[in-house]
């Protein structure tokens, strides 16, 4: 049974390097490296801070995009939606570097960058997974979450050193390429015809029966309900969270210190989840994994500001971040099957993105308000606890979908 299990890790490693390396590179970095450029723009064109939070609420797009990527890698495969968005990813970098200091154009580049980055999440690289392995899903899952928090590990310090150096708009051409080199590499390590044979003969109608079996499906309402409320903080996990610390007490050179650790945090969170799902409950899994972050939001919110705290804070912050995405495809992979994997997918994806946009445009009216995060930290605190604990409701022993291939 171990030797089984271990046994899908040896045979499609490559397959699950190459989904690891695409969405490690993808519009996922972007929550790791986003918050190392923020002090900077913000301090050299005059940007208030209330203004700047408003960023995440771009998220709103992904509401649209993410079903739509959903059901376009449903149809094409793996292959072929992620190497489009592999070459027109960088663009928005490449524009980032030479935008002129208008905040209106900083967030028009977001949006180019979200529609074309939408190509490069879970809903495309985790069908890799989802197709590949069986035993291990949950594992495998963890493995290639890992990516965007494991680069943005190692990116965040780097790109600091190299502002300092060079210039945030060297910074941005250096990401944009780092991300179009890898992500090319990704795309050539793809297997061929991943998801392609799962709808090639579909109808119209059959595209309608799908949306009514997804919909009428209770587990499904659990997740979207569920991952709205426990992703409400997310405006503060990407450009925020440098300034959130700062704004505690920490030194700017200590963030950033500080932000990596909450990448080793995402890192460590999908480890445990990975192992614990193809182990435990997943409801149970759920309900834990996606609640601890509050304890870390309590935390940044109290007037303890000593730096193990912050560590502390951060950490457990970052592994909510860590579980949400495995969670999410190991839930949908194991209620829906393969046939909807990406539609479902890219659907919950929405309903995160809905719920991290929600919670940018809460803080920007909290920070107008009150001019700190603490008050944010807390409301988020709350939502995240009711959030974790809807997943208990979805019981053990869940049902497929009707008409789903696992």
């Amino acid at each position: 049974m171990a030797s089984a299990y271990w046994g899908e890790l040896r045979t499609h490693w490559r397959p699950l390097l190459a989904a690891t390396m695409g969405l490690g590179f993808g519009i996922g970095l972007n929550a790791y490296t986003a918050s190392i450029f923020a002090p900077r723009l913000i301090g050299e064109f005059g940007w208030a801070r209330s203004q700047f939070a408003l960023l995440a609420s771009f998220g709103l797009l992904m509401i649209v995009m993410q079903p739509i990527t959903g059901r376009l890698t449903d149809r094409f495969g793996v292959r072929t939606i992620s190497a489009v968005g592999v070459l027109t990813g960088p663009i928005a970098y490449v524009a980032y570097a030479f935008q002129p200091g208008d905040i209106s154009a900083f967030f028009a580049i977001a949006v180019l960058q979200i529609v074309v980055g939408t190509l490069t999440t879970s809903p495309v690289y985790t069908r890799i997974v989802a197709e590949r392995f069986e035993r291990a899903r949950g594992l495998a899952f963890s493995i290639v979450m890992t990516g965007p928090p494991l680069v943005g590990a190692i990116f965040a310090p780097a790109l600091d050193w190299l502002i300092d150096a060079e210039g945030w708009r060297t910074a941005y051409l250096v990401l944009g390429a780092a991300t179009l080199a890898f992500g090319l590499l990704a795309v050539s390590m793809t297997p061929a015809h991943v998801g392609e044979r799962q709808v090639v003969h579909e109808s119209v109608e059959s595209h309608g029966n799908d949306y009514r079996l997804i919909l009428g499906n209770p587990a499904f309402w659990v997740l979207i309900v569920g991952m709205v409320l426990v992703n409400i903080p997310q405006g503060l996990a990407s450009a925020q969270m440098k300034l959130v610390l700062m704004d505690s007490g920490a030194a700017s050179q200590t963030a950033t210190w500080l932000v990596s650790i909450y990448a080793m945090g995402v890192i460590a969170g999908r480890f445990a989840c990975g192992l614990s799902l193809d182990r435990v409950q997943p409801h149970h899994v759920a309900a834990l994994a996606l609640g601890t972050p509050a304890i870390g939001m309590m935390l940044m919110a109290s007037p303890f500001d000593a730096t193990l705290v912050l560590a502390l804070s951060v950490a457990l912050m970052g592994m909510a971040q860590g579980a949400e995405g495995d969670i999410a495809a190991y839930l949908v992979s194991r209620r829906f099957g393969l046939g909807v994997f990406s539609l479902v997918l890219g659907l919950v994806g929405a309903a995160i993105a809905g719920g991290s946009a929600i919670g940018a445009l809460t803080l920007s009216y909290t920070l107008s308000q009150w001019d700190s995060y603490a008050p944010f930290l807390m409301l988020s605190a709350c939502t995240t606890l009711i959030g974790a604990l809807l997943f208990l409701t979805l019981g053990r022993r869940p049902p497929m979908m009707r008409g789903a291939v696992a």
